[in-house]
């Protein structure tokens, strides 16, 4: 029998490369398409926003989203302007990710990953075997991660181990900004987050801080792919880091009052985390929408011509 560390940190890699290969596969099928359509729907910022949004929700990577409109930026294909709506949809968008996460499909592992390896093997229908692959490795390791954590539950030392990652929520949040920039994946983050809180290793005001990282370091690759790009497309990613900071540090000294609220949506710990996650991208997303022109402006005093 395997040690429930190590185990638990198999689960970890198997959820990294789930959800790659979900994105993969999806992006793979859909990314000149998808090119297309936000090249066209960015007249207004609420077009770009619903497009971002549904971008987001299909290829199941704000990330991917969020650096093509970098990318389109950089090109000439849209405005900066334009770019705001999408960034902004795009971190709605991947909500529906940590949803799937928070829901009990464990005993579709298997059947996924069978189907996965079938249509893998033809050539057209590859993209959405390995997207059906990374549903079963998603769905498989959110199990393993559970199991070592409920086998291995006695262990003061395991448990001291994990729960060292997120003791306070300054170092949840500390914790959630490095992680996610390493792993280029804040659905990986806010997944063990959740499998953490749901065990009990984690409290919830830690786990919702480890969210608000999350949520901040995922605008690394943004960043890192608009250094040698124009100084419109610069505006681009740090608008993506402005509003996500923002909503962190504005959001952080109140979730000691947040957390109880969550409770009347849902009993269920990691659901709860799942929830806040939803709120806060809303939050976020929707305040910048609203003053989206006075945003642009400062971006492009901030980052001029």
């Amino acid at each position: 029998m395997l040690n429930p560390l190590v185990q638990f940190n198999i689960g970890i890699v198997l959820l990294l490369l789930g959800v790659q290969m979900l994105r993969n596969g999806l992006v793979n099928w859909g990314h000149s398409r998808l090119q297309r359509i936000l090249r066209r729907a960015t007249s207004t910022p609420l077009k770009g926003f619903f497009w971002g949004t549904l971008a987001t929700a299909l290829v199941q990577s704000s990330t991917a989203v969020t650096v093509l409109a970098v990318g389109l930026v950089d090109g000439g294909a849209i405005t900066f302007y334009q770019s705001l709506g999408i960034v902004l949809g795009a971190n709605v968008g991947t909500c529906v990710t940590v949803q799937l996460l928070a829901l009990d499909l464990e005993a579709l592992a298997a059947p996924a990953l069978a189907a996965g390896a079938l249509l893998a093997l033809a050539r057209p229908t590859r993209p959405a075997g390995l997207a059906a692959l990374g549903c079963g490795l998603i769905f498989g390791s959110l199990g393993l991660m559970d199991a070592a954590l409920t086998s291995y539950e006695g262990s003061q030392s395991f448990r001291g181990y994990l729960s060292a990652v997120a003791a306070t929520p300054l170092q949840g949040l500390i914790s959630g900004t490095v992680l996610t920039a390493l792993l280029h994946s804040s659905s990986v983050v806010t997944g063990v987050a959740m499998v953490l809180v749901s065990q009990g290793v984690v409290p919830l005001l830690p786990a919702l801080a480890l969210v608000l990282g999350a949520n901040i370091g995922t605008c690394l690759t943004a960043v890192l792919a608009a250094l040698l790009s124009s100084r419109a497309a610069k505006r681009t990613a740090i608008a993506h880091l402005f509003v996500n900071l923002g909503g962190a540090f504005f959001l952080f000294p109140f979730l000691s009052c947040l957390a109880p609220l969550l409770s009347l949506l849902t009993g269920d710990a990691a659901r709860q985390v799942a929830h806040f996650h939803t709120l806060f991208n809303l939050f976020s997303s929707l305040a910048a929408l609203a003053v989206i022109k006075p945003l642009a402006a400062f971006l492009t005093w901030m980052v001029p011509d």
